[in-house]
């Protein structure tokens, strides 16, 4: 009997790391370096339309694991015009080192990649694709600005885990993030991101979904939320 589809993604997850599983669920298993340069032309044109391609490369004995990038569209990226550039007939032959730009811990940053000195695509560390939200809901950043919008970036130093005595865990850490609010003109706040560093905050930020709104009185913060109500929870209507 053929092996069925959901078989082969069930196997293709079993040896993925549990941090990108998202994403291969959604834009398929990742290729390695080689096959990316081989198959270059059809990827970025493919993350010009839209469509991502997952990237890993192996780094196991300099790192430890693997480095998992990503062949993006632009707006992927939150600040495109303070990444580094790479010409595409450049990047194709030092892919690993485009990769490595891009993923390096802490201060890896999204690489773009230019057809005729124009941005077309980017190459990003898959991890800042995780968890994005719905493009429909996302601000786009620029077009906020531009209209008058404000966007406000604080930092949160996390908290450190608790144990008791005997090693056991009595508080889970916090990890420290970025967080960015973004308020209309009169001063209402619309949006809310936070990620690892300033970067994934603002690729973050996101309206909250129509059903998070509430038309009943009072109104407390700037969302319409009732003081009963957890922001980020379905109504329960």
């Amino acid at each position: 009997m053929e092996e069925t589809k959901p078989a082969r993604t069930a196997a293709v997850l079993a040896h993925v790391p549990p941090r990108y599983k998202e994403l291969v669920e959604r834009w398929g298993p990742a290729v390695g370096v080689e096959e990316a340069r081989s198959r270059w032309g059809k990827l970025v044109a493919a993350a010009e339309g839209g469509t991502i391609t997952l990237i890993t490369m192996d780094t196991t004995q300099s790192l430890g694991y693997p480095t998992w990038a990503a062949i993006a569209p632009l707006d992927k990226v939150a600040d495109p015009g303070r990444c580094p550039v790479w010409p595409l007939t450049s990047a194709r032959p030092k892919l690993a080192d485009v990769i490595a730009d891009a993923t390096h811990f802490p201060d890896g940053q999204p690489q773009i990649l230019t057809r005729h000195r124009s941005p077309v695509v980017a190459v990003v560390a898959a991890l800042t694709l995780v968890d994005l939200p719905p493009d429909g809901e996302r601000i786009e950043v620029d077009a906020f600005l531009r209209q008058g919008g404000t966007i406000t970036l604080a930092f949160d130093a996390g908290q450190d885990g608790a144990t008791d005595e005997e090693g056991d865990l009595l508080q889970e850490p916090i990890p420290a993030r970025y967080l960015a609010t973004a308020k209309e003109p009169d001063g209402r706040e619309v949006g809310q991101g936070e990620g690892g560093s300033v970067a994934e905050a603002l690729l973050r930020l996101w309206r909250p979904p129509a059903h998070l709104y509430s038309t009943e009185p009072p109104f407390p913060d700037g969302w319409g939320n009732r003081p009963d109500t957890d922001l980020w929870s379905p109504d329960p209507r």
